[in-house]
């Protein structure tokens, strides 16, 4: 039985499998870029450092990528690296958080003390303190942070600056991506 219909169903076939084959590759491309925007542009923020108050950590010009919901996530600890908004300016600095709420931290000869106890290892980062600050608490629903260039300022040793709240935190940067890719935790 010789069927003479069969060719023009196998074309019918193979076109419709190729218009199949555009439209989930079109859903497919579609899905990813909607993907890649909702991490690039509301999970995430891209930062230029502007200064080398995080030297040797990073450098003035490198390109960071700040994570926006590891707060909401996650409890922020000690030695993240977080971008905040400073009060009064808006301007986004990045610092270390040396600190959490309810502990007490002071700088005593060259070094960054917590509860009067432990002495924060701040070897791994070429962070020195170099002078001498008074006690402070941290409240409940803050952090302390300090620049690892601990000569630059710009950190909760001012009083302008303080404790710096959570709400005012906006993510927790852990990927360098520029100049060199580096992952940071």
């Amino acid at each position: 039985m010789n069927d003479e219909g069969a060719p023009l169903r196998r074309e019918t076939f193979k076109k419709l499998h190729r218009r199949h084959n555009l439209w989930r590759w079109t859903f497919s491309t579609v899905l990813a870029a909607v993907f890649v925007f909702f991490v690039c542009f509301v999970c995430c923020q891209w930062v230029k450092m502007g200064n080398d108050s995080m030297a040797p950590t990073l450098r003035q010009g490198d390109l960071v990528l700040v994570d926006k919901i590891y707060k909401y996530c996650w409890q922020i600890e000690r030695t993240d690296m977080v971008a905040y908004r400073r009060s009064g300016t808006g301007e986004l600095l990045i610092k270390r958080v040396v600190a959490t709420a309810g502990e007490t931290v002071s700088g005593k000869n060259g070094a960054i003390w917590i509860d009067e106890k432990y002495r924060l290892n701040e070897e791994e980062y070429g962070a020195r303190c170099m002078d001498d600050f008074d006690p402070v608490t941290v409240p409940e629903g803050c952090v302390f942070v300090l620049s690892d260039d601990r000569q630059y300022g710009e950190d909760s040793r001012e009083a302008d600056i303080g404790c710096v709240p959570v709400s005012d935190i906006v993510g927790v940067m852990h990927i360098r991506l520029l100049p060199s890719f580096q992952i940071y935790r």
